[in-house]
């Protein structure tokens, strides 16, 4: 499984603070889903998408940082 961050609307998956990549084999994978939830709250940027990838690289699952967080949070997680 690999976690991703991808900006919306330029489609750019993030590889380091001053990179953003169009290839998502060249993406930072963040690894776990929390780790990348406080990156993304951390850097503050609007319009990230958690990118979810398991197995098959051509099946992603995308949902907005800001959509995942609210459900996130009203699970009880913190």
């Amino acid at each position: 499984m690999r976690t991703l961050l991808r900006h919306a609307s330029t489609g750019q998956y993030f590889q380091s603070l001053d990179n953003w990549t169009p290839d998502r084999d060249n993406a930072h994978d963040f690894g776990v889903i929390g780790r990348a939830m406080k990156f993304a709250k951390k850097i503050g940027l609007p319009d990230l998408e958690l990118i979810v990838s398991v197995d098959d690289p051509q099946q992603l699952s995308s949902t907005p940082f800001q959509v995942f967080l609210r459900k996130f949070l009203r699970a009880g997680h913190s």
